[in-house]
């Protein structure tokens, strides 16, 4: 009798589980399709804010380069072969950034694509810190320490562009630099109840 009474006990809570499932189902429904609403509406909004402040915008300093290093560079001529040495210790600056008009931003159902563009020197410059030269030959057939620093100035500049062991951490501090901006801008509009992601763009018009 007992074990009868429990298994009607348990029927009879399955179907009132059951019932109330039913009957809040509608509700659940209700209640997620307007939070997906209010979050598409947000994000459709703050697109078009976001649209129009970097259009407005130029470029924005992503992170910066402070080095020093030494050049070496060799003075050779036919025949005779090395006829002189010069040792340059220098400092190389800079500052990196992003385009902020090539930014390509995409509303998604629960989040903001940012296509960005490749970093660039927004600004560089380099100095000779220390000049030693050996000369065996002629001074003369030798290149301007300007010269030289020019040409280091394009070496430096293309390996903090394109090495592996920079191009990880510039993007890192891209994506940074770039979502503390646009979180500025948004502050005035309330919290947000979606994310952001970031791309590369394969090719930056």
């Amino acid at each position: 009798m007992k074990r009868t009474g429990k298994w009607i006990f348990k029927i009879f809570i399955k179907a009132f589980v059951l019932l109330l499932v039913l009957f809040l189902l509608p509700f659940a429904f209700h209640f997620i399709n307007s939070l997906w609403a209010n979050t598409q509406g947000e994000i459709n909004v703050q697109s078009r804010i976001l649209e129009q402040k970097l259009l407005s915008s130029q470029r924005l300093e992503v992170t910066s380069v402070d080095e020093e290093g030494i050049m070496n560079t060799d003075t050779s001529v036919i025949i005779l072969g090395t006829v002189g040495r010069t040792s340059i210790k220098y400092r190389y600056t800079a500052s990196i950034g992003i385009d902020l008009r090539k930014v390509v931003l995409t509303p998604d159902s629960d989040r903001i694509i940012f296509s960005l563009p490749a970093p660039e020197i927004l600004n560089d410059g380099i100095e000779a810190l220390e000049v030693n030269r050996q000369n065996l030959f002629s001074r003369a057939i030798d290149k301007s320490v300007e010269s030289l620093m020019n040409e280091q100035r394009l070496k430096c500049r293309d390996n903090y562009l394109n090495a592996d062991e920079h191009r990880s951490r510039i993007w890192s501090d891209t994506q940074k630099a770039f979502e503390e901006t646009i979180c500025k801008w948004l502050e005035g509009y309330g919290e947000r109840h979606y994310s952001f992601e970031y791309v590369t763009q394969t090719n930056t018009p």
